[in-house]
């Protein structure tokens, strides 16, 4: 068995003069400057020098995600540092990307006794895929003894995982194929791509990596529709993880999973719920992707949309991730755990390799109207202009967007409702599109966008007061609510109260058990409408010309 030379992941060192020359030119660039700029924040953190042990019990998930969110956090840093030295060749990038790497083996060594279970695997084998990308980047930065060290690590942790875990029936069978299931076995494969011909069982483990990605993570993986069942924030993270591998794969082995698996690489999801460009600092939700929260924005789906773009030679899947001003930063999400845990997402480097500066940005002739059964989403869009009038509507959740602003959110009401909202019917004619819904105790929504007029007419039927939010405070003139570029006309019920400061969101995880100190809190405006006759809300939304707001 042949040693595996480095870097292999991701490019060659002989691809490294290109990329390096790539800094200065077109959209290169300004990747480039973001990555640059997140690497230097980085280099004024100090890497862990202990891990955060198990506890039981843990009633409230607080250490099951303190441990997530250090391992995310840890390892983010450490490839965003390792990518910044390959593509730059500066010692400075390198040298932290070496301390990094060599700290989160360190502290998190005891990974490698501990009997693996669901709630650490998710973690753990993060942990492996982010050491193996940060050893095979630097490697020229660690000493002898450093690789073997590392190289041990990932033995250990990796072997504990293949003999209780990955080859136990549970966990190859396939039964589990879907978010977790991708991220595990990705993490796991690219560990092992990056350690064949060092460890003798890495061979073993990328064997029943591929194995699995053939026979049930990419056939299964997502609903038949494109969409993931467990959420579309789960969308966004499963391609990540399919990327992560597949082009790991393809370029080692030269196993290409692009071509014969592409059915089941769809993008709609990410076409339908794209709104509005990315501006860099934290998110609200549904800001940029609708029906999304806050660290589901655009910076999360946009490396993915680029090498979706590239693979498949999709024009406008390079538009929508273009609108993206932050690509190539670190991602700095609002969840942070009370201990002070902060949920980071490194895909700078990713956006940085997989954007193809020989593929334009265009509008290609796609659907604006698309309906995931599998997961009761409905969305019309307008355009594909940034900004234009977008409404999506899931279950208890009705969200529009309009001229530039996401300016109604979230009945209160229908989303309480165990039944929620089910989508009857979608229709589309290319000029006016419709979406009708029904609720439970006999209520219904309509809803009927004209698009020449980029207008919206919705109808809700349901009895009691309809609470909604927005991000930004309308003007009230009568029955019409304005914001810059779009307006709300009440057409029947009544406008009962508009509270500036009514709506905080209350960020949380582990089955809302957990409270996550969230570092940027808002105060939104909250509206609330009385139903007119028969219980009917009826609402026009108009988005003026979309164009200015580039």
């Amino acid at each position: 068995m042949t040693m595996t030379s480095h870097p292999c992941l991701y490019f060659t060192a002989a691809d490294l003069p290109r990329l390096r020359l790539l800094r200065h030119r077109g959209h290169h660039a300004r990747i480039w400057q973001n990555l640059q700029s997140s690497a230097t924040w980085c280099l004024d953190r100090q890497p862990r020098q202990e891990r955060i042990a198990p506890r039981s019990p843990d009633p409230v998930y607080e250490n099951l995600y303190d441990r997530f969110y250090a391992i995310m956090g840890d390892l983010a840093i450490a490839e965003h540092l390792a990518f910044a030295y390959a593509l730059s060749g500066e010692d400075t990038y390198g040298e932290a990307a070496r301390q990094w790497t060599l700290a989160s083996c360190r502290a998190w060594s005891a990974e490698g006794t501990e009997t693996p279970d669901g709630g650490k695997a998710y973690a753990v084998t993060r942990l492996l895929k982010g050491v193996a990308t940060g050893y095979d980047l630097a490697w020229e930065r660690f000493s002898e003894g450093e690789r073997q060290e590392i190289c041990q690590v990932l033995s250990q942790i990796g072997h504990n995982y293949w003999e209780n875990y990955f080859s136990t029936p549970a966990i190859s069978g396939p039964e589990f194929h879907a978010h977790h299931a991708v991220v595990e076995w990705s993490s796991f494969g690219v560990a092992a791509l990056a350690l064949l011909g060092e460890v003798p069982e890495a061979e073993v483990w990328l064997e029943a990596t591929t194995r699995k990605f053939e026979e049930h993570l990419l056939p299964l993986g997502l609903a038949p529709d494109g969409a993931q069942v467990e959420g579309a924030t789960f969308w966004a993270s499963t391609m990540q993880y399919r990327l992560f591998f597949m082009d790991a794969l393809r370029r080692v082995k030269g196993c290409d999973l692009f071509a014969q698996y592409a059915p089941y690489m769809s993008a709609d999801l990410a076409l339908a719920a794209i709104t509005f460009p990315k501006e860099p600092g934290h998110d609200q939700d549904h800001q940029s992707v609708i029906l999304e929260p806050s660290y589901g924005q655009l910076d999360y789906y946009a490396p993915v949309l680029l090498a979706l773009a590239g693979q498949y030679r999709r024009p406008l899947l390079q538009h929508l991730a273009l609108w993206d001003h932050s690509l190539g930063a670190l991602q700095h999400t609002r969840y942070v755990t009370p201990h002070g845990e902060a949920l980071l997402f490194s895909m700078g480097g990713y956006a940085y390799l997989w954007c193809d500066p020989e593929l334009p940005a265009g509008v290609e002739e796609v659907p604006l109207s698309y309906w995931f059964p599998s997961v009761g989403e409905a969305y019309l869009r307008t355009s594909w202009e940034p900004g234009d009038l977008l409404v999506g509507v899931r279950k208890g959740e009705v969200v529009v967007h309009a001229g530039g602003q996401t300016i109604l959110i979230e009945p209160i009401t229908w989303r309480e409702a165990p039944a929620g909202l089910h989508i009857e019917s979608l229709e589309d004619d290319g000029e006016e599109a419709r979406i009708h819904c029904t609720g439970p105790e006999g209520g219904s929504l309509h809803l009927k966008l004209h698009r020449p007029s980029r207008t919206l007419r919705l109808k809700r039927r349901v009895p009691g007061p309809w609470q909604w939010w927005s991000h930004a405070c309308p003007a009230v003139e009568g029955n019409t609510l304005k914001w810059n570029q779009a307006q709300l006309q009440l057409q029947s019920g009544t406008l009962q109260a508009l509270d500036p400061t009514g709506f905080t969101s209350q960020l949380s995880v582990g089955n809302g058990l957990l409270k996550i100190a969230d570092p940027a809190p808002r105060q939104l405006p909250l509206v609330t409408m009385m139903p007119g006759d028969q219980g009917v809300i009826e609402l026009e939304v108009r988005s003026f010309n979309p164009k200015g707001l580039r």
